[in-house]
């Protein structure tokens, strides 16, 4: 069972999925898809897990049976990266390595052993962390702590709790070794920042810390860390204030840390100047394709930082979000738009967020376009029946600050233009009239309505877009 395999059968766990989108998320053709997914069909029927059937271009897995965690626990294969990535994590966490004891339990040649480290030595080196070989005993770091250090675990150990269900067995008995904490304690440690800062949760940010805490609990020293210059002193001391005392068994050096992450948690600054770059990168471009002014700019940057870093973390851990494709000739339209808008920035982002993204900047609009002084007119046969009311209720929630009303179809025939033209919008599930303004559905429900809605948007905004 091949590397592409298995990335082919996570990918199809996630939920059913068209194959051009499976092709947006790995480097094959639609022939070649079918050809593997044939051949892990054999595989999967022998060890008993399921079928991946394919209807109308659609894969799903069927008759799933077992547990595919367990079931990925038990495969053997590891690819260069993750090979390089077990000998980082084992090296940076105690400071030294065997190469000969760690290349026997992978089952390499000493060849690939050698090679696999070499790569895993120039990175650390450029990251300014080097090592010395001290004869038969093995590889040791220079210094034990650094700053670099700490990042490139984190986010070592971080993408291991990520990708937690798909480990091989290798890397479930590394997470299995590493992981000496008690979850449990910093999850409810977690949850009670969270909601007494009213802050977004996710699992990166708490994977994060607690792979910082693995970290200094392995380092067995208290580790000072450092402070971003451009964090806020005074927002620092007060979310500080309530992290000690949800946590006050921690240490200070670790509260302070854990402070620092809800500072950037609560003010989405959870990018790093990588990250930050592409993004002014990307709203700049937004900016001038959609022909934004500077304070809707500057609304658009703040609405979508937090998609956005999500996304950028997505592709970096390798998180795959299964999403179907948008059944609406706009939002296809938009999606392609945001698509190209990346890849001509050549930013990476996986094919589901960057549908998320298009998304958030409809979303955006939305919020922009529906304000005050907006009207619309709700026509149906049955006005004043309970749903619809309900219907109404609902998108008065959603858009508190537009007009809607709703009539019989009977009364709605008696109004003249002038008065039909003095709404933004009629929304009818009855007879049309000729209008620019009339929208048809075929039923009142709050997704009909909604989807008016974000079809007026994308029709005014991407007036543009269509034209390329």
């Amino acid at each position: 069972m091949s590397n592409t395999m298995i990335t082919l059968l996570k990918i199809v766990l996630h939920g059913d999925i068209h194959i051009d989108e499976i092709a947006k998320y790995i480097d094959l053709d639609v022939n070649s898809i079918d050809r593997n997914i044939h051949i892990l069909n054999g595989y999967l029927k022998e060890k008993g897990i399921g079928q991946i059937e394919r209807s109308n271009n659609i894969y799903s897995v069927k008759n799933l049976n077992g547990n595919v965690s367990e079931f990925f626990s038990k495969l053997d294969i590891l690819s260069s990266k993750e090979r390089q990535d077990i000998y980082c994590v084992r090296l940076l966490l105690n400071g030294y390595i065997n190469l000969e004891k760690e290349r026997q339990q992978m089952g390499v040649s000493r060849t690939t052993a050698i090679k696999d480290f070499k790569k895993v030595r120039e990175f650390l080196e450029a990251q300014g962390i080097f090592l010395e070989s001290k004869n038969s005993k093995g590889i040791f770091l220079k210094e034990q702590d650094s700053k670099e250090l700490r990042g490139i675990l984190c986010e070592k150990i971080l993408k291991l709790f990520v990708d937690r269900d798909f480990l091989s067995r290798q890397r479930k008995e590394l997470l299995d070794e590493i992981n000496i904490l008690d979850e449990i304690t910093y999850v409810n440690i977690y949850r009670k920042l969270t909601e007494r800062l009213e802050t977004k949760k996710s699992i990166f940010s708490f994977y994060a810390i607690y792979s910082m805490a693995i970290i200094e609990e392995f380092k067995k020293n208290k580790i000072r860390y450092t402070v971003e210059y451009w964090i806020d002193e005074k927002n620092l001391k007060g979310i500080l204030g309530f992290v000690e005392e949800e946590a006050p068994d921690l240490s200070p050096e670790f509260q302070e840390f854990l402070a620092t992450v809800f500072v950037k948690m609560k003010n989405f600054l959870i990018m790093d100047k990588e990250v930050r770059d592409s993004y002014e990168k990307f709203c700049e471009k937004i900016s001038i394709e959609l022909e934004l002014d500077c304070e809707n700019k500057k609304i658009f940057a703040q609405t979508l930082k937090h998609c956005y870093s999500i996304a950028s973390l997505n592709r970096r851990y390798g998180v795959l979000w299964v999403r179907k494709r948008p059944d609406s000739e706009n939002c296809r339209i938009s999606v392609a738009f945001i698509e190209k808008i990346l890849k001509d920035l050549g930013i990476d982002m996986i094919y589901s967020d960057v549908m998320r993204v298009a998304g958030c900047v409809t979303n955006f609009f939305l919020t922009q376009e529906f304000k005050k002084g907006f009207k619309v007119l709700g026509v149906s046969r049955n006005a004043n029946d309970e749903y619809s009311n309900r219907v109404i209720t609902c998108i008065k929630e959603f858009y508190p600050e537009i007009e809607f009303q709703m009539e019989s179809f009977l009364y709605f025939r008696f109004k003249d233009k002038t008065e039909l033209e003095s709404y933004n919008m009629i929304i009818s599930d009855t007879e049309t009239f000729s209008g620019g303004n009339l929208k048809r559905v075929n039923s009142f429900s709050i997704r009909e309505v909604q989807k008016c809605f974000i079809n007026y948007v994308l029709d005014k905004r991407l007036i543009k877009v269509k034209s390329l």
